[in-house]
């Protein structure tokens, strides 16, 4: 039986209650088509700002609730309704949502409860797990990432000088003893590689999201 976890509680578990099967949506790709006259076709500027984005998810649930479960009901809308909240599906335990929870509708038959729950939710799935990459002393530095682009925390012990391609042209950054972003360092999906000048240890840190 399917399992969900509503941020730290498991409905099964903690609810007593049982997961119908769902369907999680892919989000919705933002096109953006441009008439212009006196051309065939429409000028695609999906990509105008470098990536393709996405809009939300909308993820329909439904849970039911067998008698007696007015004590489990009750939790379960005081802990979720109108929250935001991470949720964690069992059959893809290494990521988690990130959404807005709402409880639409309270359905008591004879002996059970069925519970609409509707979620909107941020378009990517996240890793449950941070990405963290550690250099000690001067060297290149391979940082994986999946589909989501992330600019990854960088903390280094000394001064480290760092070597990258920003958007296909090389660039150099100095960073000094400390925590910091780099915006030009945008992680797409794939692999980056970085040249690592330092006498120190440096720390890459990031979280990945996939679709």
């Amino acid at each position: 039986m399917s399992d969900i976890l509503f941020g730290s509680k498991s409905a099964k578990s903690d609810y007593g209650f049982i997961v119908a099967p769902y369907l999680i949506p892919m989000p919705v790709v933002q096109t953006s088509f441009v008439e212009i006259p006196g051309r065939d076709g429409t000028l695609d500027l999906t990509e105008g700002f470098g990536f393709v984005r996405y809009s939300d998810r909308a993820v329909s649930l439904t849970l039911y609730a067998v008698a007696p479960y007015e004590q489990a009901l009750s939790a379960f809308v005081n802990d979720v309704h109108g929250k935001r909240i991470e949720l964690v599906f069992d059959r893809d335990p290494s990521f988690y949502y990130d959404g807005r929870v709402s409880v639409d509708a309270l359905e008591k038959k004879d002996g059970y409860c069925a519970i609409t729950v509707n979620v909107t939710a941020e378009p990517y799935k996240y890793k449950r797990t941070i990405t963290t990459v550690t250099q000690t002393g001067s060297g290149t530095v391979t940082l994986t990432n999946l589909h989501m682009p992330v600019a990854p925390e960088i903390t280094a012990s000394a001064e480290a000088t760092l070597v990258y391609q920003s958007g296909g042209v090389p660039a150099t950054t100095v960073v000094a003893a400390g925590t910091h972003f780099i915006p030009a360092l945008l992680l797409e999906a794939g692999t980056t590689t970085v040249e690592v000048t330092t006498t120190g240890e440096i720390v890459f840190s990031y979280r990945e999201g996939a679709l």
